[in-house]
């Protein structure tokens, strides 16, 4: 079973609000991601939130899915994600995928790539790569959950990802998404700007 953790902590300090409730296509960033996520066949949707959490779970249906808090808020995203592998290390999760709640226009196909790849050569680390730059969402296989548990705060993920370059599976993908962050409200209207356009 794959599972995916939603991260959604942060402060959303240059966005100016919490991108979780931002918009695209007609859907909350949040709501985009977790149709994407169910769109897969994730069977297990975890959302993992901070301070924001009230405000976000009050405009928001979570009936089915997990929403955790991290608690470890200073430690960044990976004390979110530590809050979702304590989560899943007692169900039958093969792999966790960890997509940032600012990530909604990743494409479906992308990750279904990720997961089939996973699939096919059970390494522990599946990350996507465009234009020689890897990205998000990273699939984690169960191999390596404890690993992220023991993570530093500093690095976080990236530790894990680097600790041995033979187990990682870099997929090539043709989706500028994987790298593109969205900080700022600049970098949000280009966002929809570039959606509008698309459907002109």
């Amino acid at each position: 079973m794959i599972a995916a953790t939603i991260l959604a902590a942060g402060a959303s300090s240059r966005m100016g609000q919490p991108k979780a409730l931002l918009t695209f296509r007609g859907r909350t960033f949040l709501e985009s991601v977790l149709d994407a996520a169910h769109a897969v066949g994730v069977k297990h949707p975890i959302v993992v939130l901070g301070d924001d959490a009230d405000k976000i779970v009050s405009e928001h249906d979570l009936h089915g899915i997990a929403v955790l808090r991290n608690e470890e808020i200073a430690a960044g995203p990976i004390g979110s994600i530590r809050a979702a592998v304590r989560h899943v290390m007692s169900h039958p999760v093969d792999a966790m995928l960890v997509w940032p709640v600012d990530m909604p226009h990743v494409a479906i196909s992308t990750v279904e790539l990720l997961i089939d790849r996973f699939r096919s050569t059970q390494r522990p680390v599946v990350v996507p790569v465009f234009d020689g730059r890897r990205g998000h969402p990273v699939l984690f296989g169960r191999a390596v959950f404890e690993e992220l548990l023991e993570a530093p705060d500093g690095e976080g993920a990236r530790t894990v990802v680097r600790a041995d370059p033979s187990r990682v599976e870099e997929v090539p993908v043709e989706d500028s998404a994987v790298v593109e962050d969205l900080n700022t409200p600049e970098d949000y209207q280009a966002l929809v700007r570039r959606e509008d356009e698309s459907r002109s």
